[in-house]
């Protein structure tokens, strides 16, 4: 994104030789707004700091959707309210703290599996970013469960977003298209919407599936709506877009974008990483 590189937290930079770098580090300084620090070091220390970087996130974006899976399984508990709190404390922080559904996309996935490898290489196993990626491709797994528990026969599913974050056009390893391949592959009707990712979906799952125009054409062709991944244009859906009559449609909102309020009283209302309700006594 071009914020990342006007904007960024640090610059990285692997040297050969020190007058390069010099030239290099220059023309960051010149480049970026923000006076960002740079971080000059050999190939090896360099290529290690990106893989674990990327690896440190994942690992902290796994966290927060494993502490998603627990509060579902408990009346009352709620994984915003639960890492909102931790976000508060400097050693940990908010960002990639949300608590929904796997991580996807060329960087990722690929810099998790490039560390765990190497860790193997090297004789020194890297046993939690191999735990790490191996939650992380469980996920996908543990929502298609979710969706065939709430699917009636010849039922059809909805998915909204295919890309693997907003505002991008990126669908590789993006949890939306996950979910849409192994429904797919065990025969179930899919129909998909995203705003930017329509094209490298076509290609990516080869005219399998039906391809909505919007997305609350989507919602109206399906039984099963699931949401997985927060664009802006979802959070402003209506609920009438989600109303039939008996049987009510299931949405299933993997990042908790919508107003439960206001949906409950017209679909059957699933938000990942929520307790049932405490029954009042």
């Amino acid at each position: 994104m071009v914020r990342d590189l006007l904007r960024p937290d640090f610059v990285l930079i692997g040297q050969s030789d020190a007058y390069s770098v010099d030239v290099l580090a220059s023309l960051y300084k010149q480049l970026c707004e923000n006076n960002a620090p740079i971080a000059r070091m050999n190939f090896v220390n360099a290529e290690l700091t990106k893989l674990s970087l990327n690896t440190f996130v994942t690992t902290k974006i796994t966290f927060a959707n494993m502490l998603a899976r627990i509060c579902e399984q408990l009346p009352g508990a709620n994984v915003d309210m639960v890492t909102s709190a931790l976000g508060m404390d400097s050693r940990i922080g908010g960002k990639y703290l949300k608590g929904a559904i796997g991580y996807g996309g060329p960087c990722f996935p690929r810099d998790n599996a490039a560390l765990a490898f190497l860790g193997r290489l090297v004789g020194s196993p890297a046993t939690l970013a191999e735990a790490t990626d191996g939650a992380n491709r469980q996920g996908v797994h543990q929502l298609v469960e979710i969706v065939k528990s709430k699917l009636t026969k010849d039922g059809v599913i909805g998915i909204l977003g295919l890309t693997y974050k907003t505002n991008t056009d990126v669908v590789e390893e993006s949890q939306g298209l996950l979910l849409a391949q192994s429904l797919l592959a065990e025969g179930f009707s899919v129909v998909v919407y995203d705003p930017a990712g329509m094209k490298n979906a076509k290609t990516a799952l080869d005219g399998r599936a039906i391809f909505a125009d919007s997305a609350q054409n989507c919602s109206q062709l399906a039984d099963v709506v699931v949401l997985t991944t927060p664009w802006e244009e979802f959070g402003n859906l209506s609920p009438h877009a989600f109303f039939r009559n008996e049987p009510r449609r299931v949405l299933v909102d993997c990042w908790r974008v919508l107003n439960p309020e206001n949906f409950k009283e017209v679909v059957e209302y699933l938000p990942l990483g929520v307790g049932d309700e405490i029954v009042k006594r």
